[in-house]
């Protein structure tokens, strides 16, 4: 039943997905593409999952522990306070610290998880600063 109620609620989200692409005014000036196509091809992929869902659930699913759900909550919580401290802190450090506690969750020790998050985010910087040039959130300290 759980399987049925998330994919109703799914093919709800992928057809207003279909309507607000329907609603977006295209400018004169537009590449060939549009900005209406990608809401098509993912409320495509939506609707279409959705209906695997409704039609065909799982028979007896299996709802993970208390300690994974909260697992994930807290994951969702540390992504959302990365997307808030971004500006402020800058791109190096929130960048460490979110990718240092995710590669933890994930199953790695906290210092090899601080150091390869250190090289991700420095190098992740680096290229997209001086090698292709874009910009990246910077903070106090510059980077």
């Amino acid at each position: 039943m759980n399987d049925r109620i998330f994919g109703g609620l799914t093919f709800l989200l992928g057809l207003f997905y279909i309507y607000s692409a329907f609603i977006i005014e295209e400018s004169f000036i537009s590449d060939p593409v549009g900005p209406k196509t990608f809401p098509y091809i993912i409320s495509f992929f939506l609707l279409t999952s959705s209906l695997f869902l409704i039609f065909k659930p799982e028979q007896t699913p299996y709802w993970p522990s208390f300690g994974k759900i909260l697992e994930v909550l807290a994951t969702a919580v540390v992504l959302i306070a990365y997307a808030i401290i971004l500006p402020v802190v800058g791109f190096v450090i929130t960048t460490f610290f979110a990718s240092t506690f995710i590669s933890w969750r994930l199953g790695a020790n906290l210092i090899s998880a601080s150091l390869v998050s250190l090289a991700i985010s420095v190098t992740i910087f680096v290229l997209f600063r001086y090698v292709l040039g874009l910009s990246l959130a910077v903070g106090p300290l510059g980077f």
